[in-house]
């Protein structure tokens, strides 16, 4: 649940930091993750407010951060509504209304949609090759009003992306989170997701771990428990259980490498960097 305006004046004021992370803005706003990336993603801060931390963890100077949860909880002072980043579909299918020969850029799409440009324009790529319905293409940066809007009202009718979220649960959102955290580096328990999801435990592990198989190894990131067959590859012998005796000598080095991240209970090394000590 989001903080009321005293619970976040009052949090903000227990902060004595100057410069918070992204987790503490979570707290504070009473927000999930996974809208405090989406309100740095519509809004970028200037790169002088934001800086890296110990063991990479991103900051964010204390008042600026406070000034943007103000902005998109309690609205901005001069009254302008703050836009959101969704839906992408429209509850109701619909056409949208334009005049004859009309040409629309991101934002003009944007403002009839009630979202931002960005969505616009991920939405737009996410079609831009679809084999029957590809998003209209633009003639310097202006599309067809007319084939947008019928575009969007196949869209809306079929419901596509509904159809994906039914065949693949909410898998891309966790892929998407777990792809921030390990832009902090932050560590994701299970307990967290499911918190941010509002799901069981079980049903948050099973996601993460889907969400693990994709992405890991596309960052050339090994979990702890792979190491031991690293290191049978690199020609050491024994048995199983000595391996993993000796993964953990290993590890016990001054100069063995520190884990990157922990998922779900489970620690992830960087590969460059286990190969350089079974080498």
């Amino acid at each position: 649940m989001t903080a009321t305006r005293n619970q976040f004046e009052q949090r903000l004021a227990a902060l004595s930091d100057a410069w918070i992370t992204r987790r503490q803005l979570r707290e504070l706003a009473g927000v999930t993750e996974k809208t405090v990336r989406n309100w740095l993603a519509d809004g970028p801060l200037d790169p002088c407010l934001i800086r890296t931390g110990p063991h990479h963890t991103q900051l964010i100077e204390r008042e600026a951060a406070a000034a943007l949860a103000r902005k998109r909880l309690f609205g901005p002072e001069d009254g302008i509504p703050v836009v959101r980043t969704g839906p992408r579909l429209a509850e109701e299918p619909g056409r949208l209304s334009h005049a004859p020969g009309e040409q629309w850029g991101w934002a003009d799409i944007a403002r009839r949609r009630g979202v931002t440009p960005g969505a616009v324009s991920n939405l737009a790529k996410s079609y831009e090759s679809h084999p029957v319905r590809p998003f209209p293409s633009a003639v310097g940066r202006k599309r067809d009003a007319a084939a947008v809007a019928e575009w969007f009202h196949w869209y809306d009718s079929e419901r596509p992306g509904y159809a994906t979220r039914r065949a693949e649960g909410r898998v891309p959102e966790v892929v998407e989170r777990l792809e921030s955290a390990l832009a902090g580096p932050e560590d994701l328990t299970t307990a967290t997701l499911a918190y941010e999801l509002g799901v069981a435990p079980a049903v948050a592990r099973a996601y993460l771990a889907r969400a693990a198989g994709q992405v890991m190894a596309r960052h050339r990131l090994v979990p702890r428990s792979a190491i031991a067959e690293l290191l049978e590859r690199a020609g050491h012998g024994g048995s199983a259980e000595q391996r993993r005796e000796r993964v953990r000598t290993l590890l016990r080095r001054r100069n063995a490498p520190r884990k990157y991240i922990t998922v779900g209970g489970t620690d992830y090394y960087e590969k460059a960097a286990i190969d350089r000590l079974l080498s």
